[in-house]
């Protein structure tokens, strides 16, 4: 039997629209912005034959993020020496940075599973090269990690690889043991993004020009397959990166018959544009409060959906498959109650990787609004929107406490799994009382959750979401 119950509505429903009020500032993504590049092309190799094409690709990439309003720091055909002192540089510079980019082209080799960048001036004659030579990719990566808000490296330097040999050959003659590859291996960002900011992006995009372990053309032309499609496309305003990586890869797709096939893992909390879009009426109109174009945006209970529903209709005809104009009008419709058509639209932005869509849709599927209610698929959406960065999902899965809705059995089910971690030692009686909170309480503690009684969060960590009754709104 449901349960009509409004205090649980408007508990899920406060969280949700307060996590977003909480947020209510324009984009940090704006001009005032620190933006730092760091370009390295190796064309000019002494031991192997020369690359045509990084050293152009890094003149013309640099170029165009200098036309970004990026600090730069190139370095082209730069000796062990000289890569050391770039990159120091880059280093110092990283500190506080909105957005910082490591583009690499030339060769690159895998050791042991990590990718080195390799100096024009690189011989592997003995063991100690490895360490004398090689530069380490994910020590930069993480690095900007730890100073930079928005990460994104680019990796054009799966070519094939005329260090292959002898660096294998040199590696038999070590007393440590080393596998020695072709190709990129995939580096491993966050899987989530933890923040208590609550007025900036966060996250991270590697972008690779081949897929894992295989190599990439270098191109018969001015510049390689996978850096043409780049600079075709990253000045392009009001192109979202996440969107600009998928075209890329398409194009490298499209023009090498096939054969290459760039790889990308974008994580961000938000929309992060190179060139800002002009916001459309419909974004004035329906824009969160909290979002990357600069706009102040509406309060989900502010938000006038009879204007904002054929604005947002008419910005789609001209742009179909834009998340966020989806996700807007999404919140138009279920703000104007019109539930399944708002599912449908946040199913659409959510699979093409807009994080505040599946936190809504997960939303949905928990209050059983526009779609049958299902507390495990919701859970696993808010889920997944909060480890793509989204702070509306981590404030939803930890704001409400569903206890309001429990009687005997769903107490008495919660009391015996605390009972099984050892943390309950009263009777299954059914009571909800102190013995019972004190209890939870302690097991939130043990597994770093948010002590607000039965949450959506510490109930899936339980494993006991399916015991909370389903309900309706009023």
């Amino acid at each position: 039997m449901k349960r009509v119950l409004c205090l649980v509505s408007a508990l899920f429903v406060l969280a949700f629209a307060a996590s977003q009020g909480a947020m209510a500032k324009s984009s940090a993504f704006q001009d005032d912005q620190k933006r730092l590049a760091l370009v390295i092309g190796v064309s000019a190799y002494e031991s192997v034959p020369a690359l045509p094409n990084p050293k152009n690709d890094a003149e013309a990439v640099a170029a165009a993020f200098g036309r970004l309003d990026f600090e730069v720091i190139k370095t082209v055909d730069p000796s062990r020496d000289d890569l050391e002192a770039t990159l120091a540089k880059f280093r110092s510079s990283l500190e506080g940075a909105d957005i910082a980019v490591l583009y690499y082209a030339g060769h690159s080799i895998q050791v042991d599973g990590k990718n080195y960048i390799i100096p024009v001036d690189a011989r592997f004659e003995e063991p100690e090269d490895f360490g004398r030579y090689l530069f380490a990719v994910e020590e930069l990566t993480k690095l900007m990690d730890e100073k930079a808000a928005v990460r994104i490296a680019i990796l054009d330097a799966c070519r094939d690889n005329p260090f292959l040999v002898s660096a294998q050959e040199i590696a038999k003659t070590s007393d440590t043991k080393r596998s020695i590859n072709a190709g990129l291996a995939n580096i491993s960002g966050p899987e989530t993004i933890e923040t208590e900011a609550q007025d900036e992006v966060y996250g991270s995009v590697i972008a690779y020009a081949a897929s894992s372990g295989r190599t990439a053309s270098d191109g018969e032309g001015e510049h390689s397959p996978y850096t043409r499609a780049f600079l075709e496309h990253v000045e392009k305003p009001g192109l979202e990166i996440g969107q600009m990586f998928r075209n890329i890869a398409s194009s490298v797709i499209k023009e090498t018959d096939n054969t290459q096939h760039p790889e990308y893992l974008v994580r961000l909390t938000n929309e992060v544009y190179f060139r800002v879009p002009e916001p459309s009426e419909c974004d004035f109109l329906a824009a969160a409060p909290f979002n990357s174009i600069g706009v102040t945006g509406v309060d989900f209970e502010r938000i006038d959906a009879d204007k904002a529903i054929p604005a947002c209709e008419a910005a789609l005809k001209d742009d179909p498959k834009h998340p966020r104009l989806l996700y807007n009008l999404g919140r138009a419709l279920d703000a104007k109650g019109r539930f399944e058509e708002a599912v449908k639209l946040y199913r659409q932005s959510s699979d093409l990787g807009y994080p505040a869509a599946t936190s809504s849709l997960g939303v949905m599927y928990v209050n059983g609004q526009g779609i049958d209610q299902d507390f495990a698929e919701g859970v696993a959406l808010l889920k997944k929107a909060k480890a793509l960065g989204s702070r509306t999902a981590r404030i939803s899965l930890a704001a409400a406490d569903f206890s309001v809705l429990f009687e005997a059995p769903e107490t008495t089910a919660l009391q015996e799994r605390l009972k099984k971690e050892g943390l309950y030692k009263g009777p299954l009686d059914g009571d909800y009382g102190a013995k019972t909170q004190a209890a939870l309480r302690s097991y939130q503690s043990l597994m770093s959750l948010r002590k607000n009684g039965a949450t959506l969060e510490t109930l899936d960590s339980l494993g006991l979401v399916d015991i909370i009754p389903h309900y309706e709104l009023n």
